[in-house]
């Protein structure tokens, strides 16, 4: 059996896992692999086919990978807004359905902080999510994995706090 070399390998430059070499390309706003991402599709597939998961993860899944993903030509909003998401849901346990109108509106805002991403953007990947067997694994995945994007963003939580506090005083004006 033939084991893979490094150059059958892609490292992606957002979450750091290395996935075997696909040969697609990929140019969306994520700082992330072809390969990644197409495993984020499949994610998003895997949920978008079991509306439990859907309704239990989903919002997870996609800010977990956004705030992941910062870097390269993702746009800070994209970031802020997504980061505001895991506040939201980390610190603050609003219901997803209801983050959804405030991340809506927070997308009103005119400019954006630029976000340095963490050294290190934590120990679990897309990748972790890709490979649960069960969609109750899948949701246990999610939630672990975005808690320690969470984590990882510990420098910029002020921000995310100070994001949902200005959109708080927009909406008693």
């Amino acid at each position: 059996m033939r084991r893979m070399s490094a150059v059958d390998r892609v490292r992606c430059p957002g979450c750091g896992v290395e996935l075997p070499r696909s040969g697609r390309s990929y140019d969306f706003k994520f700082h992330a692999s072809a390969e990644c991402w197409s495993q984020f599709e499949e994610v998003l597939a895997r949920e978008y086919q079991n509306p439990v998961l859907l309704g239990q993860v989903h919002r997870l899944t996609v800010d977990a990978y956004a705030v992941q993903h910062a870097g390269g030509a993702h746009p800070d909003k994209s970031v802020c807004v997504h980061l505001v998401g895991l506040y939201l849901t980390h610190e603050k346990v609003v219901a997803p359905s209801a983050i959804v109108s405030l991340m809506q509106r927070l997308t009103r805002r005119g400019e954006w902080p630029h976000l340095v991403p963490p050294a290190d953007p934590g120990t679990m990947t897309m990748r972790d999510v890709a490979l649960a067997e069960s969609p109750q694994r899948h949701a246990v995945c999610v939630r672990e994995w975005a808690a320690i994007v969470w984590r990882a963003w510990s420098p910029h939580h002020g921000v995310a706090r100070a994001l949902v506090e200005e959109l708080a005083g927009s909406t008693r004006r």
